[in-house]
């Protein structure tokens, strides 16, 4: 199994938030995305934008959700955070807090540019495991470098799901849970039906297929309903929802406008980008 394309992903979605940082009210801060960004993939980022406005906000609903949990997890017990398909993500560095431990996994490429790129600027980069995370026991790997797994650990599995088959999304999960005693994961994916065509909204059928088409990456899997999970795992579902939600927490006047534009014309298309919390206890 190949995943290198999910590194070559992380640069679009860079280019997404650094873009976020330009505007007259953005939803979050990510001044370190600059650093990584260039014309190639703002451009990429540019056409996604102009295929549909709401892929663009799918990202920056995506991005608030997750920083969303990830702070929530560090006011409560959480004393780990692990980042899986890290790409070019900086909350270790945006949220860093005392006694919090984060962690990176990622492809060796992705990690040497940006282990350099933040060299550059005086930073060193978080404890990491470079590697296909489906070809290795990234438990044991992780334990090498310093992780607990008896410590309550909160897993982010952003933007990685859609890009795997299910069979190996499953045995993934499985490894977790036979080494990590406490941990959630929380991970973004797409209903099933937008890829074998049932869904119920076409138009974001095509759109789907375009947006494949500019990140030139192929979407594997998606779910319909997560009690796949606690069919063929230990995890069960605490939470799931559309992205859309998390970004209605974040409404305020000045977004109003833009934000009745996208339940008037792309909630066919956000309706079918989701996200999950699953738990291991």
């Amino acid at each position: 199994m190949n995943i290198n394309e999910v590194g070559a992903t992380s640069l679009v979605i860079a280019a997404f938030r650094s873009e976020e940082g330009k505007l007259d009210h953005p939803l979050f801060k990510d001044p370190y995305s600059d650093w990584f960004v260039n014309e190639e993939f703002l451009e990429r980022a540019r056409q996604l934008r102009q295929l549909h406005q709401g892929i663009g906000d799918m990202v920056r609903f995506r991005t608030v959700m997750f920083n969303s949990i990830l702070s929530n997890s560090i006011r409560g017990d959480t004393k780990q955070i692990v980042t899986i398909g890290s790409g070019l993500d900086m909350r270790f560095e945006i949220f860093k807090s005392e006694g919090v431990k984060f962690f990176e996994v990622d492809q060796p490429g992705v990690l040497e540019y940006k282990k350099s790129v933040l060299a550059r600027h005086g930073i060193d980069s978080p404890p990491s495991v470079a590697c296909n995370y489906l070809e290795v026991n990234l438990p044991d790997l992780l334990v090498e470098i310093g992780f607990n797994p008896s410590e309550p650990s909160l897993m982010i599995w952003e933007g990685n799901t859609m890009y795997l088959p299910k069979d190996l999304i499953f045995k993934f999960a499985n490894q977790l849970c036979d080494r990590i005693q406490k941990f959630v994961l929380t991970f973004d994916y797409i209903k099933h039906g937008l890829l074998d065509g049932t869904y119920e909204d076409k138009e974001a059928i095509e759109y789907c297929r375009l947006v494949q088409k500019i990140m030139n990456a192929q979407f594997l899997s998606g779910f319909d309903d997560l009690s796949e999970f606690e069919e063929n795992t230990p995890l069960k579902v605490m939470k799931s929802g559309n992205v859309l939600d998390i970004g209605r927490e974040f409404v305020d006047a000045n977004l109003q406008e833009a934000f009745e534009y996208i339940e008037s014309e792309s909630m066919g298309l956000i309706s079918a980008y989701r996200y999950a919390q699953l738990r291991n206890d």
